[in-house]
């Protein structure tokens, strides 16, 4: 049986479809966000319905831009006709792909997020925090749902994932990282007790027992494809001691990301994160001084250098850590100083104040910011080797996660299929990753840490 989509083509029935939201869903959310003296009736005449981002840019939901064609009459009988654009995420409807994936544990993150997580980190902040703004995330007769303002209206666009960030765009991330961390900061040392509250509230899916046995396999088969990527590269044998070091990470590659991210975190230094900070996730402004973050399934608590080493190791290439990374950890640190000071100017006690900001300082030293960068840099090679595959896929090319299942990472059936997918500007991005940090010697690190 074929459905009719609203884009004006037909899918197999089960399938994640773009089908179209009713007017009588989008009338119910218009109504929620405007106040009862505004409108006297509004009415949702029809609605267009369509991808909300571009093949292969997604994978844990159905992503949907929902165009509402509408009439209002407001209190003084006035009759106006307007148009909104929504983004609506919906859960996506394989069964054994939501389970594999934990797509359920990530949608119930994300709606825990808008809910009850970011408008207490926004109540707090003297700046607006780097999201859209969410108009509803719960549930209807159609599952999980979270409704959001369509960026691209304020002309927010995303990079192409396969082009990558340029020093401009890291800057502006890192603005708006830095500021986000800020407010946990905040939070912690003014209201702990409300801080231990949102961070109760953060769960995190990948690193945890639950998910541990899904992800180490997902992990070992990433490790997998990138050696089987170096030897390819390793014409000139300038690769021996990378690959040799690299194939000490056999077996220990989840556990040692696993350490960094959960166990290994100076409590001190621990902040509420985004999680996933790479190219897919950003949605820039068109000078791009000006940031958008967006999918928040991932969100956890840990040290904030995670999300810089995730958004570095993802989604630039190496002239960019090359050349700014330097540049970049130092706009982080100004931001992050920045922002704890406009924090705390309105503090009653002002020389406590003075001194607090005095202890930022201090312990975010550019000394120590790089300290705790460098000790973090193998989440940076692990987070590379797994999502590199995805960044740089050709989208004619892109895997059917619909088909995947566990056995295909346990008899190396998956590693097969990427392999024969893998583009060109993934060997040299896995190369230059690899070459990049036995210069720096994280790889020697790694592999005196296994003897």
């Amino acid at each position: 049986m074929k459905q009719e989509i609203s884009v004006g083509k037909f899918a197999d029935e089960g399938r994640d479809v773009y089908t179209i939201e009713r007017k009588e869903t989008v009338m119910a959310i218009l109504r929620m966000q405007q106040p009862a003296e505004l409108w006297q009736t509004v009415t949702v005449d029809h609605v267009d319905c369509g991808p909300g981002s571009r093949e292969g840019d997604n994978y844990m939901s159905i992503i949907k831009r929902v165009v509402a064609h509408c009439n209002a009459k407001t209190l003084d009988g006035r009759n106006h006709v307007f148009t909104i654009s929504l983004i609506f995420k919906r859960q996506i409807t394989n069964p054994n792909r939501r389970q594999l994936f934990r797509c359920d544990e990530a949608f119930e993150n994300e709606i825990t997020a808008y809910t009850s997580i970011i408008p207490i980190l926004q109540r707090i902040a003297p700046y607006d925090l780097p999201y859209p703004k969410c108009l509803t995330a719960d549930s209807d007769d159609r599952g999980d749902r979270i409704v959001l303002e369509d960026l691209t209206t304020s002309g927010f666009t995303m990079v192409d994932r396969r082009i990558g960030l340029s020093y401009a765009h890291c800057s502006a991330v890192m603005k708006e990282l830095a500021k986000l961390h800020a407010v946990s900061l905040a939070l912690k040392h003014g209201h702990p007790a409300q801080y231990g509250d949102v961070c109760a509230k953060v769960r995190e899916i990948v690193f945890c027992p639950e998910a541990a046995d899904f992800y180490t396999h997902s992990l070992e088969t990433s490790l997998r494809g990138a050696l089987d990527s170096l030897r390819y590269s390793n014409r000139a044998g300038d690769l021996d001691r990378p690959i040799k070091a690299i194939e000490g990470l056999t077996g220990r590659l989840y556990r040692i990301m696993s350490g960094l991210v959960c166990d290994g975190v100076d409590e001190s230094w621990r902040v509420i994160c985004h999680g996933d900070t790479w190219v897919n996730n950003l949605m820039f402004s068109a000078d791009a001084r000006h940031v958008k973050l967006i999918d928040l399934q991932t969100m956890r608590c840990t040290t904030p250098v995670i999300d810089i080493l995730h958004l570095l190791y993802t989604s630039t290439g190496r002239e960019v850590r090359q050349h700014h990374t330097a540049d970049l950890l130092l706009q982080y640190r100004r931001t992050l100083l920045d922002a704890l000071a406009e924090h705390l100017c309105g503090s009653p006690n002002p020389a406590a104040a003075n001194a607090l900001l005095h202890h930022f300082e201090d312990q975010f030293s550019y000394a120590r910011l790089r300290t705790e960068y460098d000790r973090c840099l193998p989440y940076g090679l692990g987070i590379a080797m797994w999502l590199l595959p995805a960044v740089t896929f050709n989208p004619n090319q892109i895997l059917d996660l619909d088909e995947v299942t566990i056995n295909d990472f346990k008899t190396n059936n998956h590693e097969k299929k990427i392999a024969q997918m893998v583009s060109v500007d993934y060997h040299t991005r896995m190369r230059d990753i690899a070459l990049e940090l036995y210069d720096q010697g994280v790889l020697q690190r790694l592999r005196d840490e296994c003897i």
